[in-house]
């Protein structure tokens, strides 16, 4: 999109910048007018090295001129020229014959100059699109020059902007031309050819080098090395879990009842002998295979017969009353009857075994997981309390 830049006006441009010049001889500081009429890296220029500066001489108008020598003779010149404003509109007064000239410096850069006869200054504009600070698009100054110096460079500027623009392309051709007068290998095919082959040779050097380097591991390796490798790989790892697994064998499981590294005499031993009930019916079947042996009753001193007592473990007494009268001898109810009891007795003795072996082992289970002997002891008693819940339960 191709943007419209307006002609400057110099009855809009040249009053305002000239009325500010005056004061630059009172004030070491520009005046506020002064800088929205400025470009802004003029504008920047004047605002800071304006500020920095402690010495009268050093006025600011010379920061309006990028060369020092110029810079000397506008000074010079706007202190011995006398600016007085119109008496009807208060604005310093132009004459008619204001030359404007156009200058392309490139595609995105045109300047405008304006030459002021009347106060010997010529001051050179420059069109902005985007200074928003100096109040949106418009014609800026870049620079303001003694009046003889429009003549120094008359060859380059136009009389409008089209004339700007093309003498701008015709100055890139012949600046193309030129350059391939220094260097005549452009003009000749054969040359210019040769100059690409050889670039792109370099190039294909520069990009042969990175596949000559070596990597850190090669693009292809032969199968039968990577297929011993992951043979002894799978053989290390095999190994490694069979060791794993066999770690297993030395742990001792926390719920086990019989743990060797347990002191067991801390519990005490039970009153009740383990073997008491083996025992009981080991000599029950002795007696029913002597019975077996001897179906008739061995005679007495008077021809009676005395029926075989079964021998007793005196060791553990039996909790029931035994007969001890002579009518008993022989009654097969009697012998009943006592195996019976010695039956109970024996189951009894188991469960108290039982309870006892339970016990122990709730203990041990306790105490592996850090609980102390008393606050075993309180749980224990604790369901021994609940127990009469249990009773009544029962009863109703």
């Amino acid at each position: 999109m191709v943007e419209f830049i307006p002609l400057p006006e110099p009855h809009l441009l040249l009053p305002p910048l000239l009325a500010c010049l005056p004061t630059a001889f009172a004030s070491n500081s520009p005046p506020p007018a002064l800088l929205p009429l400025l470009s802004p890296i003029l504008r920047q220029r004047v605002q800071i090295l304006s500020s920095v500066s402690s010495s009268p001489s050093d006025s600011w108008l010379r920061l309006l001129c990028w060369n020092a020598g110029k810079a000397e003779r506008v000074c010079t010149i706007v202190g011995a020229t006398t600016f007085e404003p119109h008496p009807v509109s208060g604005e310093i007064e132009i004459g008619d014959d204001v030359p404007v000239h156009y200058k392309r410096l490139d595609p995105e850069t045109l300047r405008s100059r304006l030459v002021v006869p009347d106060y010997n200054l010529t001051a050179q504009y420059v069109w902005c699109s985007g200074d928003q600070e100096g109040g949106g698009p418009g014609w800026r100054l870049a620079e303001l020059l003694p009046g003889d110096d429009a003549d120094a460079d008359e060859d380059v500027w136009s009389g409008s902007i089209g004339a700007a623009n093309e003498l701008r392309q015709e100055k890139i051709i012949q600046e193309a031309l030129k350059e391939a007068e220094e260097h005549p290998a452009f003009h000749v095919g054969g040359e210019n050819a040769r100059q690409e082959d050889e670039e792109e040779e370099d190039d294909d050097d520069y990009w042969a080098q990175y596949d000559n380097t070596p990597g850190r591991t090669p693009n292809k390796r032969s199968p039968a090395p990577m297929q011993h490798q992951q043979s002894s790989l799978r053989q290390q790892s095999e190994v490694s879990d069979m060791a794993y697994f066999d770690s297993y064998n030395e742990v001792q499981p926390a719920l086990d009842n019989d743990d060797p590294s347990m002191d067991k005499n801390e519990v005490g031993e039970s009153s009740l002998n383990g073997n008491l009930l083996a025992s009981m019916l080991r000599r029950q079947s002795e007696g029913a295979a002597a019975d077996e042996a001897s179906p008739n009753a061995a005679l007495g001193v008077n021809g009676l017969a005395v029926t075989q007592e079964p021998t007793v473990d005196p060791v553990v007494p039996l909790s029931h009353p035994r007969p001890s009268s002579a009518s008993s001898v022989g009654s097969d109810a009697v012998s009943r009857l006592e195996q019976t009891a010695e039956t109970q007795s024996a189951s009894e003795v188991g469960v108290k075994q039982h309870i006892s072996s339970n016990i122990k082992s709730l203990f041990r289970l306790a105490r592996s997981t850090g609980m102390s002997r008393v606050e075993f002891e309180a749980i224990v008693k604790t369901e021994l309390e609940l127990l009469s819940l249990i009773d009544a339960d029962d009863d109703e």
